[in-house]
């Protein structure tokens, strides 16, 4: 059965491109675009994967993040942020908090699939 992965970004080319290389390489793809859509999604908690955007509309990535913390939701899967920040000590102690953290403008279409698979 294919992993399933939650894409949150809000960027919508980067959207697009990134469901399209997921997909091709053989993941199931679920994507939405805002904080409050994406923190509703993992709640649920039936991922295998999660790509979360850092600037995100309503609310942003390290506030869903805390928010599930203070809920005690436990992910059962591995979160990594995508961000492009330039990382200010709050933000390199908030970008800790998830599994990892890949900056969006350094990757080219085949290293974010080779840092996808190098996950499972």
């Amino acid at each position: 059965m294919a992993k399933q992965i939650l894409l949150v970004e809000d960027d919508e080319f980067l959207h697009e491109l990134y469901t399209e290389l997921l997909t091709t390489a053989g993941y199931t793809v679920t994507g939405v675009a805002s904080g409050t859509k994406a923190y509703e999604k993992m709640k649920e908690n039936t991922w295998d994967l999660v790509l979360l955007d850092v600037m995100l509309p309503e609310l942003n990535g390290f506030q869903i993040m805390d928010k599930l913390v203070a809920e005690g939701v436990l992910m059962k899967c591995d979160v990594v942020y995508l961000t492009n920040l330039d990382s200010t000590d709050s933000d390199l102690r908030n970008l800790e908090k998830a599994k990892d953290h890949w900056t969006k403008s350094d990757m080219s279409p085949p290293e974010f699939v080779a840092k996808v698979k190098s996950m499972f």
